[in-house]
């Protein structure tokens, strides 16, 4: 069985724990430029949505 590894909603990004501590260790333990690249692809995607309508 396939394994989710990242839920977009609307206004959050919903990644596997394992994805969020890999890219931590990638960036040699700072957590604030993994936050800020999770926000800025966050941004990105809303912006290729764009508003949603509600029914």
């Amino acid at each position: 069985m396939a394994k989710q590894r990242m839920i977009v909603n609307d206004d959050q990004l919903l990644i596997d724990m394992d994805l969020i501590f890999n890219a931590i260790r990638e960036a040699n333990g700072d957590w604030q430029k993994v936050e800020a690249e999770m926000r800025e692809y966050l941004a990105a995607i809303q912006g290729m949505v764009g508003p949603l309508s509600e029914p």
